[in-house]
């Protein structure tokens, strides 16, 4: 008994840091996002010889801009994932990681409304939840795979 005990405490200790370090991370994630939504695209863009409207018709800048949103959001869902408890039942921490990272990317939308350089709008919000949908269901697969 007392084994059993004692490693389900060990491992109950490692999944805590383990947590804590996730949910550090979330925060650090989401403080990145919200300061390069606060940049000019052009100041980033200009030195890189880029534009937002590169490509054929504009769409390779706009293209590389949403998969930035979907990398940025399904990173953040990623990391809210793993910061969870490890006993919330599945189907309730992708649907809490979608819903956290989907209001990051929303309130980000909204911070973006009054600076000049930037747009805030519905479509950035829908691809940012797209993407926070994306990491917490890629999260969920492999971390089912880890544990059987």
């Amino acid at each position: 008994m007392t084994g059993d005990s004692d490693t389900r405490a060990s491992v109950g200790t490692t999944t805590g840091h383990t947590g804590r370090r996730a949910r550090r991370a979330a925060v650090a994630w989401t403080l990145v996002i919200v300061a390069a939504s606060l940049v000019d695209p052009a100041a980033i863009l200009k030195p890189l010889g880029a534009s937002r409207t590169a490509g054929a018709g504009g769409t390779g800048g706009a293209a590389a801009f949403a998969t930035a949103h979907l990398v940025a959001y399904g990173v953040l869902a990623w990391l809210l994932g793993d910061g969870l408890d490890p006993n919330t039942d599945g189907f309730r921490a992708v649907v809490t990681a979608i819903a956290v990272a989907t209001a990051v990317g929303v309130g980000v939308e909204l911070l973006q409304a009054p600076v000049a350089a930037r747009t805030a709008g519905a479509p950035d919000a829908l691809v940012n939840a797209v993407g926070a949908t994306v990491g917490a269901g890629l999260h969920a697969a492999l971390d089912g795979r880890r544990r059987r």
